[in-house]
């Protein structure tokens, strides 16, 4: 499966042009493909996958919930400058 394939690739949809600078976007859970899903229950320092449709997937963990909103923060992999 591709990340063109939609919505089984991530947890909650987010805005790219809503990205601060320290990487955190504001999510709506009501507006995730996970929305109808009873077990999915995001809470701060939980990892999970967010995605917008066109590009692909990316790490994040839940810094922030309030009831239907969820704050994440981009999670990269660590780099070593050669």
């Amino acid at each position: 499966m591709t990340a063109m394939d939609g919505v089984s690739d991530y947890d909650l949809r987010y805005d790219p042009n809503e990205v601060g600078g320290d990487l955190v976007v504001e999510c709506w859970i009501s507006q995730s493909p996970r929305a109808n899903d009873p077990f999915f229950d995001p809470q701060p320092s939980d990892s999970i996958r967010v995605g917008d449709d066109e590009l692909e997937a990316r790490k994040a963990r839940v810094t922030q919930r309030d009831a239907n909103r969820v704050w994440v923060q981009f999670q990269f992999a660590n780099t070593i400058d050669a």
